[in-house]
Formats: structure tokens, C-alpha cells, sequence
């Protein structure tokens, strides 16, 4: 006697195929490109690039500074694993050069000052900046255009703080890219020349979000249509936000202040503001005694209504610099501590040193 054939039922057919869908996602989620990024403010622009089309890791915790960071191995091995590495260049995270050198050869690192095609700033030594003591001399008449020009600074520190650290390290070609003079950004200068904040312009960051859309595209044609409409609109919240910035700090653009670190040159020249010296260019390296003495000096003077520090460094240079001259202390924070790592982490970043700013120099007045 022939025994029945069991057929299978609905709801076991359902259970099979959504069974063999979780165990096909995987695979699949891993054939598109795998991109990590060194620090939380390009991170999220990118992340808003992609939107759901890839997965975009942060490499550095937005709580660390980039300056002296130490990778631990699970960060390294991620390096290893990436199909697209983004950072911003051996200035700001010169911890991963010798890392990048190693990478898989599979991998594609792009390094935004010295791959990309950016509006970038002179760097400027630490100490009271004399080209900044007349006001409303910036010529910032339309915010939109700020960024764009390379901007001379007078050298009144013997360029001390230039002597980074990052300049001992063998400046190789970094991972399976030949960059040639790994340095040198296309314009004969070379490593250090440029301020490497260059996140905090809104006008830099739309040149980064419409170039790197590109980049990606070419890397994953088969979505390239989706990170296109996705660049869109980034773009237009990037315009929104930039002129809601513009509009709040207009009433404070001829207050003067002082920085602990001089971290803020993109967003100073694009909105018009009016720096009068910083403490450090570098954080991890300590300012000389005759520096912490002209900087009390020009504080004396009475005309510096803030002096800002940051979350990730002690402000107890900051205050003892400030004690007895009447300049407020005030907190700005450019890489994003505190903030969820993401696409709207930018955004809040930007509203954030508005805020800053504004708290602290509004108390003067016009």
C-alpha cells in the first residue's frame, strides 16, 4: 500500500520563504560597497547621501577629538573590511595614515582636501591675529560666497603650532590610491598649509555632498539614481539652514572674540564673523609663555567679548587666560560631541556653533 505524500501547507510555504529571505538579506546587503568614515560631521553628510542605499560607519566617537586619536583593533579591523574610506586628510586625522597605507587593495579612500576639488583655507598660526582689528572689513556681503576665497593670514607665532606632530610620519601613498605627493592638494602646497575643518562651510559642504555623490554613484551604478535625488535634497537643507544661520548671527558679526582652538576659519569667513586670535591652531600641543602673555594683553584691552572653549578639551587654559579682563567664556564644539551620529548630525552641529556663538556674544549688543 502506497503511503500519502504529505503536501505542504500555506503557512508552511510562508514560513520557508521568509526563511529563505532573512538568510538572502544578508548577502546581498553585503554586495553593496561598505563605507566608513573617520569623523561624525562627514559621516552624517554622507549617511544623508546614502540614505538607505548603504550602510556608512563612523570611525572616530564623536566624544574624541581627531587630533592624537589612538584606534583601538576593532576600528582598525573595520578599516580593514571597507570597500570606501572618507576622511578629511592627514592635517585633521593623522593618526590613519599609516593605517590607510595597509588597506585592503580592494578599497577606495578618498581624502576630502586632498582629492576633491574644494574652496580650502589658508591655516593660520595660534596668538592675537592683527589682520582682523579693523571691523566690518571682511567683505562678507553675500553669505553665500564665503569660503571660496584662500585668505593670507600675517604670521605673529614664528608658525610654532605648524610644527604638528603628523609631520613625523612618512607621508606615503595612502591604501590602494596613488596620490603621488600625498600631500600636495593640486595647487603646490603642501601638507598643512590649508585649515582642515572645512565641514564648517556650508558652501565647502555642498561642494563635498555634489562631488562625493559622484564618487559613490561610479562605485555603485545600480544606485546611483537614488543617491542622486538623495543629494538634492541634502543640498537644499543645507541652503535652508544656511540662511537661517546668516540671519541669526547677523546682529553679533562685529563682535570680537578669541578661540582656545583655531578650529573655526571656514565658518568665521562665511558668515562674516570677527576672530581676533586663538590660544592654539594645535590642541594637543601647549602654547608658549610669551603667547598666554599677548593673548591677556589683547583681552585687556576690553573690546573681546567672548572667549571660547570646547567640550572635548579643559578649559583651564581658557579661564586663566580670561581671569580679570571681563571676556565672557563661551563653548563651541566643531566635531559634534553629544550628538547621535546620523544625517541630521551635521545640521545640528551647524545650529549648534550658531547657538554658540549667539549666546555668548548677543550679551554685548550690536
Amino acid at each position: 500500500m502506497r503511503s500519502a505524500v504529505r503536501r505542504p501547507t500555506v503557512p508552511n510555504l510562508l514560513l520557508a520563504l521568509t526563511l529563505l529571505l532573512a538568510l538572502a538579506t544578508p548577502a546581498q546587503a553585503d554586495d553593496s560597497p561598505r563605507i566608513v568614515t573617520s569623523i561624525l560631521p562627514i559621516h552624517s553628510l554622507v549617511a544623508a547621501l546614502a540614505g538607505d542605499t548603504h550602510e556608512v560607519e563612523l570611525l572616530v566617537p564623536a566624544s574624541a577629538s581627531p587630533h592624537g586619536y589612538a584606534m583601538r583593533p576593532s576600528e582598525a579591523r573595520r578599516l580593514q573590511q571597507a570597500d570606501l574610506i572618507i576622511w578629511v586628510g592627514p592635517d585633521l586625522e593623522g593618526f590613519l595614515e599609516r593605517s590607510l597605507r595597509g588597506i585592503s587593495e580592494r578599497a577606495t579612500v578618498i581624502s576630502l582636501m586632498h582629492d576633491l576639488d574644494l574652496p580650502l583655507l589658508e591655516g593660520r598660526s595660534g596668538g592675537v591675529w592683527e589682520g582682523h582689528d579693523a571691523h566690518g572689513d571682511h567683505g562678507h556681503d553675500d553669505h553665500g560666497d564665503h569660503g571660496h576665497d584662500r585668505h593670507a593670514h600675517d604670521d605673529h607665532d614664528g608658525h610654532e603650532d605648524h610644527a604638528h606632530e603628523h609631520d613625523a610620519h612618512d607621508h606615503g601613498a595612502h591604501g590602494s590610491n596613488d596620490h603621488g605627493a600625498a600631500h600636495d592638494n593640486g595647487n603646490g602646497h603642501a601638507h598643512g598649509d590649508y585649515d582642515s575643518h572645512l565641514w564648517l562651510s556650508p558652501a565647502v559642504a555642498r561642494a563635498i555632498v555634489e562631488q562625493l555623490a559622484e564618487r559613490i554613484a561610479e562605485l555603485d551604478p545600480e544606485q546611483a539614481a537614488r543617491i542622486r535625488d538623495n543629494r538634492d535634497h541634502l543640498l537644499q537643507r543645507i541652503d535652508n539652514l544656511d540662511t537661517d544661520i546668516a540671519a541669526q548671527l547677523a546682529p553679533v558679526r562685529d563682535q570680537r572674540f578669541m578661540l582656545f582652538h583655531d578650529a573655526y576659519q571656514y565658518f568665521e569667513q562665511h558668515y562674516g564673523l570677527n576672530a581676533a586670535g586663538s590660544i592654539s591652531v594645535d590642541p594637543s600641543r601647549m602654547p608658549g609663555a610669551r603667547r598666554l602673555s599677548d593673548l591677556r594683553t589683547r583681552l585687556a584691552e576690553g573690546d573681546i567679548a567672548c572667549l571660547f572653549t570646547e567640550p572635548q578639551f579643559r578649559p583651564a587654559l581658557a579661564e586663566t587666560v580670561a581671569e580679570g579682563t571681563g571676556t565672557r567664556l563661551g563653548m563651541l564644539d566643531p566635531i559634534g560631541a553629544g550628538l547621535e551620529p546620523g544625517p541630521d548630525a551635521w545640521f545640528h552641529l551647524m545650529q549648534g556653533m550658531a547657538d554658540g556663538f549667539t549666546d555668548c556674544m548677543a550679551h554685548n549688543g550690536s
